[in-house]
């Protein structure tokens, strides 16, 4: 019995472990700076709160890659360090949806949404993502 109970504890402390470290996977706070998809920058960088939105969404209502209308993204790939998830390595200058316009309607599109639902929202200005810091 002590064994059947020992081995149960167990299992639940290596699911909890497992549990932890995914929901760690990314960084709490994402700067949105001046990299090259932002080379002709006019405001300043966006901290970007993962961690909020992370107890809100699923990952795949921001992370996607669509095909034929549907979102493929296998949810495995959303790792640490990953440069493929970024989303610059698909909005890029040359693409249908440059980064600058995929934020502006990810971002705003779903505060938007949330404000009309009467629900709790982020920033829709300018000034409430591009903070002016002195």
């Amino acid at each position: 019995m002590k064994k059947k109970s020992l081995i149960i504890v167990l299992v639940g402390v290596m699911l909890a472990a497992v549990w932890v470290t995914a929901s760690w996977a990314q960084p709490e706070k994402i700067v949105l700076d001046n990299s090259e998809a932002f080379k002709h920058k006019k405001r300043s960088p966006v901290t970007f709160p993962h961690e909020l939105h992370c107890d809100s969404l699923e990952c795949l209502d921001c992370h996607h890659r669509y095909e034929k209308g549907e979102n493929v993204l296998d949810e495995d790939s959303l790792e640490e360090g990953n440069a493929d998830i970024r989303c610059a390595s698909c909005h890029t200058w040359e693409a249908k949806v440059q980064l600058r316009s995929a934020f502006h309607l990810m971002c705003t599109g779903c505060h938007t949404k949330n404000v009309k639902k009467g629900a709790k929202t982020g920033p829709r200005t300018c000034g409430g993502c591009h903070v002016i810091t002195k």
